[in-house]
């Protein structure tokens, strides 16, 4: 494992609403920076951030998870967080530590309620905000 110096290190939370793609942004990341060989599937259960039983039958994220991945000469510390707003606690606590926030929009489904409610809190704690669209 490199080490890195804080320069060179970067922490970022993905969050969005439910089903807009997040945990397939952060296994193609994975995937990018050599740390996987393939994609997982929800479906199948295979994405290296739903690990958990519940998580695998449910078919959705239900509890953040902490990725890395070295790209660029960088070391990339990716918060995979849930959508559905039972669980936004998990997101909001990946904001706080993040240094920024990957806002994932769907691009068939547009904005949704949890959209809108993590672009507010990371407006509120500060945190610079960059969006992808997920097609």
């Amino acid at each position: 494992m490199n080490a890195y110096p804080p320069p060179d290190i970067r922490n970022f939370a993905i969050v969005g609403h439910a089903s807009s793609g997040k945990t397939m942004l952060a296994e193609a990341m994975l995937m990018c920076g050599g740390v996987i060989n393939r994609m997982g599937r929800i479906a199948d259960g295979s994405t290296v951030s739903d690990y958990h039983v519940s998580e695998k039958n449910r078919q959705i994220s239900v509890s953040a998870s902490l990725l890395h991945a070295d790209w660029a000469g960088k070391k990339f510390n990716i918060i995979d967080t849930p959508g559905y707003l039972d669980f936004i606690s998990e997101g909001l606590g990946a904001l706080r530590v993040g240094d920024f926030a990957l806002v994932v929009v769907h691009a068939q489904h547009g904005l949704g309620v949890g959209t809108d409610r993590v672009w507010q809190y990371a407006t509120g704690y500060g945190i610079p905000k960059m969006i992808v669209v997920n097609a």
